[in-house]
């Protein structure tokens, strides 16, 4: 019975770009981590590639999704004219409570949680493109939430005093309360690998899915539990996770394009799928850059509050986009 093998993928008939999205992030994310390691002005060097080459772009590539035509701004105009000004506040309040190292600390918790929830969300796409009624994997995606967890325990655990440059203030963990975490996850991560096994061997497995959780997983040790600097970790992991939200988001959006159309997947040739990829990511690229010196501008003219407004007009960027991308991916189109 083969009620579980993939036909296609994200991209039906051309499955090879469910393997660059899979694998493309991963490569990249651990490559570009071994040469940060290497020094310190190297790691500062792969943190502004990261930043212009693919977390700026990412979170543009978050408003092709809300924005792309009018009646995309119709729908979602709470989440594009008024959620701004309510993240706005919240970050503001932060600052004024616990200063530069609240910030830093809410944008790590943030972000870890967000990595998780956008692997997830990825890793049901690929359950979705089964043959058969939706059936979902609740093992992997405890585990997909459970190594973040012990990575973001493990790390508070640490009690580092920087992150990025900046003073951070994780809550205090016990080791104990680590260890526990790490067994748990370890014994259900190898509970998971022994059923995929059984399940290969019968020829009932949904390789694109599993490949991409212990994608996952594997960054997901690396960057939190095998690297001990909180910074070169978190690199990793953003590289990983911007790079994968970008590749995801065009495909996506290429399948929405083909609904439209009443088309097949297999109609689009491969030359217009790349050519189609350039164009989004020279928009995503150049509009990600006009938006990040836009609020570097924003934030110090606005110094003279006495607030680190700089920080802060780029955090509700972020929590903006973790807001946003939270909600438009649960809606039914």
């Amino acid at each position: 019975m083969n009620g579980l093998m993939v036909p296609g993928g994200l991209l039906a008939s051309r499955p090879r770009f469910d393997w660059v999205l899979i694998l493309g992030p991963l490569t990249l994310a651990l490559g570009l981590g071994m040469m940060a390691s290497t020094s310190p002005a190297m790691l500062i060097a792969m943190v502004l590639i990261d930043v212009w080459l693919f977390a700026n772009p990412h979170v543009v590539a978050t408003y092709t999704r809300i924005g792309a035509c009018a009646a995309d701004v119709r729908r979602h105009w709470f989440l594009i004219f008024f959620l701004p000004a309510i993240v706005l506040a919240g970050v503001v309040a932060t600052a004024l409570a616990y200063e530069v190292a609240g910030l830093f600390t809410l944008y790590f918790v943030a972000q870890t949680y967000h990595v998780a929830r956008q692997s997830f969300g990825v890793a049901r796409a690929y359950r979705r493109t089964e043959s058969g009624p939706f059936r979902p994997d609740r093992v992997a995606e405890a585990l997909v939430y459970l190594f973040p967890a012990w990575g973001l325990l493990a790390r508070c655990a640490d009690a580092p005093q920087a992150f990025l440059g900046y003073p951070i203030q994780l809550p205090a963990i016990s080791a104990q309360v680590v260890d526990a975490t790490g067994i748990a996850t370890l014994v259900c991560g190898v509970w998971w690998l022994q059923r995929q096994c059984r399940a290969a061997l019968t020829g009932k497995i949904n390789w694109r899915h599993d490949a991409f959780v212990a994608s996952h997983l594997g960054v997901s040790f690396v960057a939190y539990i095998w690297i001990a600097d909180i910074t070169l970790g978190w690199l990793v992991v953003n590289i990983w996770h911007n790079l994968q939200y970008l590749l995801f988001v065009w495909m996506q959006n290429i399948r929405r394009d083909i609904q439209a159309q009443d088309a097949m997947a297999s109609q689009v040739d491969v030359a217009g799928l790349w050519r189609n990829a350039a164009r989004y990511g020279g928009v995503c690229l150049v509009l990600g850059a006009a938006l990040y010196q836009a609020a570097d501008w924003t934030g110090t003219q606005l110094l003279w509050l006495g607030l680190p407004m700089v920080l802060i007009t780029h955090f509700t960027l972020n929590f903006h986009h973790y807001l946003v991308d939270g909600v438009i991916w649960k809606r039914r189109r």
